[in-house]
C-alpha cells in the first residue's frame, strides 16, 4: 500500500506541476552557471592574450634598453642630436638649395623642373670633384648655377 499512496501523490496533477516547476528552476540555474562559466573562460583567454602581448612588448623594450646602453647608440645620438664628433673626424655641411631663397623668386613649374635637373647634374660634378679631384675643388656660388 505505501507504494500506491506514493504513486498517487507523485502522479497527481498538482504534484506534477510542482515537479515541472522544480525541473525548470533547476535547468534555469544550471544554464545560468554554464553561460557565466563561458563568459569567464572568454575573459581568461583575452587576458592570456594580453599577457602574451605585454610579455612580448617587455622583451622588445628590454632589447631597446640594452641597445641604448651600448657605445654605438650613445655615439649615434651624440652625433645626431648634439652635433658632436669623435676625435679625428671632421664635419661636412652641405647647404640646401631651394627656389624660395633664390633672388629670382618663384618660377614656373616647367622652368623649375628643368633648373632642378641642371642643379642635380651640377651637384654630381661637385661631389665628383670633392671625392676624386681634391686639388681642383673650388668653392662655387649660386651665381655659377644656370638660372
Amino acid at each position: 500500500m505505501p507504494n500506491s499512496i506514493a504513486k498517487t501523490i507523485f502522479f497527481s496533477k498538482p504534484m506534477i506541476a510542482l515537479e515541472v516547476c522544480a525541473v525548470l528552476a533547476f535547468g534555469f540555474y544550471v544554464g545560468k552557471e554554464v553561460v557565466e562559466k563561458r563568459a569567464i573562460e572568454a575573459q581568461i583567454a583575452a587576458m592570456e592574450a594580453d599577457i602574451a602581448k605585454l610579455v612580448h612588448e617587455k622583451d622588445s623594450l628590454g632589447e631597446l634598453i640594452r641597445y641604448a646602453e651600448t657605445d654605438s647608440f650613445i655615439q649615434q645620438e651624440a652625433r645626431e642630436k648634439l652635433n658632436l664628433t669623435a676625435p679625428g673626424e671632421s664635419v661636412v655641411v652641405i647647404p640646401d638649395i631651394d627656389s624660395a631663397s633664390s633672388p629670382t623668386g618663384a618660377q614656373e613649374a616647367s622652368g623649375q623642373s628643368q633648373r632642378s635637373a641642371i642643379l642635380g647634374a651640377a651637384d654630381a660634378v661637385i661631389w665628383w670633384e670633392y671625392f676624386f679631384d681634391h686639388d681642383q675643388l673650388t668653392p662655387q656660388s649660386d651665381a655659377q648655377y644656370p638660372q
